[in-house]
């Protein structure tokens, strides 16, 4: 679940991370009996469905617009007005209480850093003192991120995880990584620290402390070349940009600067200047890894941009580059003009909502295959998110990246069976496994559908 309208601060979040893990048509029959899954990380699902989303493909329906012509403007129009958002605030959004809050909270518990080891009691003050909040806000400019980076819970690339020895903590889970961010992200830049390497920023995702080394200011050049319709998004992963020495990913966007052919398409990508501020710089990004938005929204072409994230591994707020989640289903519909919010909760709120409360298993899975739409349906639990993708011998299919299955042993232990990856399930995966069981599988936790688009 890289995870999250505002994402709530990551420590908040800890309470759903350890959830998750985690008029019907009559239900379908049981599947056969599958035997127990001998690798750790493993689960029957994953060796048995096929892992690529072409082929959940129907032949019929596999290449039909999913989002109506007509509504193309529209829907551009609403991802430049989500994803602008922070140059056409007029006062920041958290207040200082807002930021102070994860300091006060690892002063009480310092947490755990690299390799295990505690935290120094008193360094989460340290960190309160550089951060210099008896001047917040004291830095308002328009700014964007020319490197990929991440707003993080207070000023330091140093992680805070919480016990480590206890089930579903310990790395990845820095509860102070908010989110991550592509180059070319507006921001409404809010805070200096005390030293000035630290800014504390609002994006449209979330709101937490950037590099000032990974941030420029913006003048209404930059602006205006931003604020058009005419952009292209990154369609492959890690496709590389000599400009700012580093590779961009899906969920990167970036104005057009001609109009695309064959060999590939050119945009404008911001760099510092001399002067501090943004200037852009013409960019060649080859055939294949990027295209002019909307890219139309077929089941094709989702499941295309979807299996380039498939297998990938799991990083909680998109720590160390990885994507959670609610960043797989972030980052999976911005070619198709929606920009998501950030978390999973958020995104359950999204479009048409369809709750599934507490209905038994096989109505639930009669319900995701009656009323959801292949490729353009989010399904929810507390914590969790993932994209129907449509059926595999009349179960629901979905797609995600998860951690992995809350367990319980003999002795009653709370455990987890890791998957640590994006994959391919029914939503019974680890119904075979005897720590899983029935009682912790996917499908008892579901408890809404969100319909992005409908096909016409």
């Amino acid at each position: 679940m890289r995870v999250l309208i505002k994402r709530f601060p990551a420590y908040a979040l800890l309470l759903a991370l350890l959830l998750s893990f985690g008029c019907a048509k009559p239900p379908p029959p049981a599947p056969p009996v599958a035997p127990v899954p001998t690798g750790p990380g493993e689960v029957e699902d994953i060796r048995v469905l096929p892992q690529d989303l072409n082929a959940y493909l129907r032949p019929d329906t596999a290449d039909r617009p999913l989002v109506p012509k007509e509504q193309t403007t529209l829907r551009m129009e609403g991802f430049l007005q989500e994803w602008l958002k922070p140059w056409n605030l007029t006062r920041p959004g958290p207040q200082r209480r807002d930021v102070e809050k994860i300091f006060q909270a690892y002063e009480k518990n310092p947490g755990f850093g690299p390799r295990n080891v505690r935290h120094e009691p008193g360094s989460a003050a340290a960190l309160l003192a550089g951060a210099d909040l008896r001047t917040f806000p004291n830095a308002m400019r328009r700014a964007i991120t020319i490197k990929n980076t991440s707003q993080r819970g207070m000023p330091t690339t140093e992680p805070r995880f919480l016990d480590p020895n206890k089930p579903g903590e310990g790395y990845p889970f820095d509860y102070l990584q908010h989110t991550s961010l592509p180059p070319g992200t507006p921001l409404l830049v809010i805070h200096a620290s005390r030293d000035g390497s630290w800014l504390y920023t609002e994006s449209s995702l979330t709101h937490g402390w950037v590099p000032a080394a990974d941030v420029a200011s913006v003048d209404d050049a930059v602006i205006r070349e931003f604020s058009t319709p005419r952009l292209a998004a990154v369609v492959r992963d890690n496709v590389p940009v000599a400009e700012i020495g580093q590779g961009v990913d899906i969920g990167a966007v970036f104005p057009l600067a001609g109009p695309p052919d064959s060999g590939g398409v050119t945009v404008s990508v911001p760099v510092r200047g001399a002067s501090g501020l943004a200037e852009l710089r013409r960019v060649r990004l080859p055939a294949g890894t990027a295209v002019a938005m909307p890219m139309p929204m077929t089941p094709r072409n989702v499941a295309t941009v979807g299996n380039v994230m498939l297998r990938q591994p799991y990083g909680w707020g998109g720590l160390d580059d990885r994507r959670d989640c609610s960043a797989l289903t972030h980052d999976l519909y911005v070619p198709f003009g929606f920009y998501l919010p950030r978390n999973s909760a958020s995104q359950a709120a999204y479009g048409g909502s369809v709750p599934l409360g507490d209905m038994p298993g096989d109505q639930k899975e009669a319900a995701v295959i009656s009323q959801g739409v292949p490729f353009a349906t989010l399904v929810w639990m507390q914590g969790h998110i993932m994209v129907y993708v449509g059926q595999y011998k009349g179960r629901p299919v979905v797609f995600h990246n998860m951690w992995g299955f809350r367990t319980f042993g003999e002795n009653g232990r709370d455990g987890r069976l890791v998957i640590g990856r994006a994959v391919i399930t029914t939503l019974r995966a680890g119904e075979e496994v005897p720590a899983v069981g029935p009682s912790h599988i996917l499908l008892n936790r579901v408890r809404s559908l969100s319909i992005l688009s409908r096909p016409y």
